[in-house]
């Protein structure tokens, strides 16, 4: 299995996001059962060594301003040529630290269903979702603090006690979207749909992640929601997470455009009949299968957000 991870001016999320996928932090899968393609996609200057070389499997692809596209699709695309393996991991934001037992969920249930797909859904870190909580304080350096406090690398689940949904996850796991920013699937559905459109120029890439997904859900026989694990995004002055909701509110538009231009027509609705909860549940996140709890703020005592 490959899994691709794409990053852009994220030196001090990065690191998180690269530990959270080895192990001991993951849990039942070994370095040589799996590589990953961490794609530095047009950032300044490349990442220092001891940030990103933190296991044997990990390769590390630096693609320099002058040549890197605005949409990492892109960069996907790019490092799904240069990967092995029949199964494919992919995460198209590099910032999206993940709880310990992704990697081996996800290339479980492939392994059930070999023509299936495996979505990670995803919350936020922080008291809000982060458009909100930054307004009010929220700053990397509180985030820094807080996830020091948690321990994290010790319990990964201890994730699901210090965020907050994101538009993924406002009823936990019961939410349904347009996306995921974590997902396994097969390689030859990749091949099939032809990887990523990389048609999208916006920065950021637009909707290009909504488009994938969309055409990939159609391809697969099942999709698979995985249950008790999750992605939790960290605050870097992401292309949607750094804007006010007015400004969000003109990108979408503007993406919308976009991608309307590029495929002739508006996404469609994901068929959502295909759709499997699978997995199982620490006792970390079970408040998330409580779509009253999954809109609360976050309220553990023992990290608050200062």
């Amino acid at each position: 299995m490959a899994v691709i991870v794409v990053c852009y001016k994220m030196e001090g999320q990065i690191g998180n996001t690269i530990r959270s996928l080895l192990p001991p932090y993951q849990k039942k899968v070994r370095k040589r059962e799996y590589d990953i393609i961490l794609v530095d996609n047009g950032s300044p200057r490349p990442l220092p060594e001891e940030i990103w070389k933190q296991g044997s499997n990990v390769r590390y692809l630096f693609i320099p301003p002058g040549e890197a596209s605005p949409n990492p699709g892109v960069a996907i695309n790019r490092a799904v040529r240069m990967s092995q393996g029949e199964h494919l991991g992919i995460m198209i934001d590099g910032a999206r630290m993940v709880t310990p037992g992704v990697l081996h969920w996800g290339r479980r249930l492939l392994d059930i269903e070999p023509g299936g797909m495996v979505e990670v859904l995803g919350w936020h870190l922080g008291p809000k979702f982060q458009s909100e909580s930054i307004l009010e304080g929220y700053t990397q350096e509180v985030e820094k603090e807080m996830l020091l406090r948690s321990q994290w690398w010790e319990n990964g689940y201890r994730l699901f006690e210090i965020c907050a949904p994101s538009e993924q996850t406002r009823k936990g796991f019961a939410s349904r979207a347009q996306e995921s920013n974590c997902f396994f699937i097969p390689r030859k559905i990749f091949d099939k749909i032809g990887g990523y459109n990389e048609g999208y120029k916006e920065p950021g890439g637009g909707l290009v992640n909504l488009d994938f997904y969309e055409r990939a859900v159609g391809a697969a026989s099942q999709v698979f929601t995985l249950l008790g694990e999750g992605t939790f995004h960290q605050v870097h002055g992401g292309a949607a997470t750094s804007l006010t909701t007015a400004q969000l509110a003109e990108a979408l538009a503007r993406w919308s455009g976009e991608s309307q231009q590029i495929r002739g027509a508006e996404l469609s609705k994901v068929d959502y009949r295909k759709f499997i909860v699978a997995g199982h549940l620490p006792p970390e996140c079970r408040r998330w299968m409580n779509p009253e709890s999954s809109s609360h703020r976050q309220t553990t005592p023992r990290m608050p957000v200062e």
